[in-house]
């Protein structure tokens, strides 16, 4: 049929301006909270191109008349932006009806102030209704209006229209209507779905920041704790008790400094890389450890060379007595504790083991995960997690094997930095 090509051009010109514009600017992470002054903005100018898109290309029936989906596009955004922007809408359409000319422009102006009038009532509580109602009230609203629009060109203008063209203006105008709320309404859905979705990472995310600060606060308390009850319930020389102070204390300030990392990073994010003396980084960890080692038990045995590596002192050092306190933890009841470095060409491979409780293969499978632990209540799984990510971090790899009752191993290799020993004391930072 005649014009039929018209009508579909305007059917997408509907679903460009009226779906995916709108669609992707509020689905754009710029604009998830903008608000509805500029949404309602938004409408009119893309309502607005809609309208001039549609009336440019138009199904011409006598010279001088044409009929378009304007009215689609001038009832979604009247009824989603509000009168007001209904009110602009329809003077876009008749100046722009104007200035293309012809008999249809006086017909134009008579639709408008009739949509205006229904517009004026169904867009002051159309928000409030459900998805149903208000596709039943939009369509409803573009079949009276475009009836209208053709009893207005038949009996006033005396246009000679055919019954045909009647019902299949009609119908596509209503089938398009129905088809552009529903699909606006479904994005609109989508849109609320994505952004409570988010506002829940969020939630998790500060959750977890909080776990994570937790857990990683309790190693330097379960340290200052152990020297503590040792200083209380041994007699030690003064100057052992003013080492043990001075370790206390340097325990209370890493964890001042982890809260300060977590609170301005919600994951490992090192900023300070520079070279690493491994020996020193673990010897440091060792003497940390070795009043929780004491309390259980347990026998510590090192086989460690001198060797360099790049990374950030602060979360290496976290790494370490993440492991080695997990090592620990796993042996309740007295153990070994091996911790040990070797070359392997161009990396250095740090071996940390226990004569644990060891782990099945479904729970070795499972490291790394967050939230995962072997320790019940006593654990939240993030230690492990961040350990991985800072040797990640330092281009490094971290595996584990481990066996039920035969303990477990943590292999850390990480790529070698040779170092003149004439310029080491001068780019050390440890």
């Amino acid at each position: 049929m005649e014009g039929l090509d018209s009508l579909l051009l305007n059917v997408l010109f509907l679903i460009v301006f009226l779906l995916f514009i709108p669609f992707l600017i509020e689905n754009n992470g710029k604009f998830t909270s903008y608000d509805s002054y500029k949404k309602k903005w938004a409408i009119t100018l893309t309502a607005g191109i809609a309208i001039i898109s549609c009336i440019s290309f138009r199904i011409t029936i006598i010279e001088g008349y044409s009929f378009d989906l304007r009215l689609i596009a001038l009832i979604i955004g009247g009824l989603y932006g509000g009168f007001k922007v209904g009110m602009i809408l329809a003077i876009i359409t008749v100046i722009y009806r104007f200035l293309v000319g012809g008999l249809g422009a006086s017909a134009s102006l008579i639709v408008m102030i009739f949509s205006l009038f229904l517009l004026f009532f169904a867009a002051k509580r159309f928000h409030q209704y459900s998805k149903i109602k208000k596709i039943m009230i939009g369509t409803a609203l573009s079949a009276g209006i475009t009836l209208f629009a053709i009893c207005n060109s038949i009996f006033l203008f005396d246009v000679p229209l055919n019954g045909a063209f009647i019902v299949m203006y009609l119908t596509i105008t209503i089938a398009t209507t129905a088809a552009i709320l529903y699909t606006y309404e479904w994005f609109q859905e989508t849109i609320l779905i994505n952004q409570r979705v988010l506002k829940a990472e969020k939630l998790d995310v500060v959750s977890h920041l909080a776990s994570s600060i937790s857990h990683e606060v309790r190693n330097p308390l379960a340290v200052i704790k152990g020297f503590l009850q040792m200083m209380e319930q041994t007699e030690l020389p003064q100057a052992k008790r003013r080492e043990f102070i001075g370790i206390c204390i340097e325990e209370i300030n890493r964890a001042n400094e982890i809260i300060r990392d977590y609170l301005t990073f919600a994951k490992p994010a090192p900023e300070n890389f520079g070279l690493l003396d491994v020996s020193q980084e673990l010897h440091r960890a060792i003497n940390i450890i070795t009043p929780l080692a004491n309390m259980n038990s347990i026998e510590i045995t090192t086989c460690i060379e001198p060797c360099y590596v790049e990374g950030d002192a602060q979360f290496f050092q976290q790494c370490l007595l993440n492991l080695t306190k997990n090592s620990i933890e796993a042996m309740p009841d007295s153990g070994k504790l091996s911790i040990q470095t070797k070359r392997e060409k161009a990396e250095l491979i740090i071996v940390i083991s226990d004569t644990g409780k060891g782990m099945t293969q479904e729970q070795l499978s499972r490291i790394g995960e967050p939230y995962f632990t072997t320790k019940g209540r006593e654990g939240t799984g993030l230690g492990m997690m961040a350990a991985m990510r800072i040797i990640d971090m330092m281009n490094g790899k971290l595996t584990v094997t481990s066996k039920v009752e035969e303990g477990t191993n943590f292999y850390i290799a990480l790529p070698i930095v040779e170092v003149d020993t004439t310029e080491e004391k001068e780019e050390l930072v440890g």
